[in-house]
């Protein structure tokens, strides 16, 4: 019944959300003192899907109309703090090269030092005393 109301070479479903691209660029680049959104915040801040939002990204970013420095630099300002609880465990060089020199993988060393595996594992690539090609978990 409605396939016969529709006329032909229309599209099925919804029709395509508009948005003004220049708000897309403010609210990805955090202009005005605002903060970045993700592309999910994105998404249901538009009221479009966050795969919608990445194709308008791209295309804003080949059109040479986006800028990611400028990104990069307001979420530098923010402070780069985590969102909630405790400010992340320093983590000493003496502390992780003594660690390293005791333990035999980079598991054991993250849980001596009470730090996450992947900050242990990027600061010992960092050192020079972990290769990339060593599997060491």
């Amino acid at each position: 019944m409605r396939a016969a109301t529709r006329t032909s070479g229309t599209r099925r479903g919804r029709p395509p959300a508009a948005f003004n691209p220049l708000e897309l660029l403010a609210w990805w680049e955090g202009r005005g003192g605002r903060h970045p959104l993700s592309q999910r915040e994105l998404a249901r801040k538009l009221g479009v899907s966050a795969g919608t939002v990445r194709t308008h990204l791209q295309a804003l970013r080949t059109a040479g109309k986006l800028d990611d420095q400028a990104r990069a630099r307001a979420l530098a300002i923010r402070g780069g703090l985590r969102r909630g609880g405790r400010p992340s465990r320093p983590l000493n060089d003496t502390d992780l090269i003594a660690a390293w020199a005791e333990e035999s993988t980079v598991t054991a060393v993250a849980r001596t030092l009470h730090v996450s595996r992947t900050r242990v594992r990027a600061r010992l690539q960092e050192l020079g005393l972990l290769n990339e090609r060593e599997v060491k978990t």
